[in-house]
């Protein structure tokens, strides 16, 4: 898998990066991740021209590293929250933040 993230107003940096699939592609819309300290769930989607499309999450064979999960979404990254207040999804929201993708471990918490 391919992925070539222009910068937008999801990202301010463009990214390239290739993957090596070794599964099925997910469905997901929320993640448990390290956040200042701390483990938080947070809610996630894909991201491109008109605002939120799925994300994804499938295993992956990381540099040699072993088994790992790449986390995917839209043509322009990702979009995430943390779960709780929910807000709808805009990158005029200081609260939300943008990743072009996730790389997480074969055990992280996702729904």
């Amino acid at each position: 898998m391919y992925l070539d993230i222009p910068a937008s107003a999801n990202l301010d940096e463009p990214c390239m990066a290739t993957f090596k699939e070794e599964g099925p592609a997910r469905a997901l819309s929320a993640i448990r991740l390290w956040r200042d300290g701390a483990w938080v769930w947070c809610a996630i989607t894909g991201w491109d021209e008109s605002g939120p499309v799925p994300a994804w999450i499938q295993v992956i064979e990381e540099s040699g590293d072993g088994p790992a999960q790449l986390v995917h979404g839209g043509p322009l990254g990702l979009r995430l929250r943390v779960l709780e207040p929910a807000s709808a999804w805009s990158t005029d929201d200081q609260r939300q933040w943008g990743e072009p993708f996730l790389l997480v471990t074969p055990e992280a918490e996702w729904r």
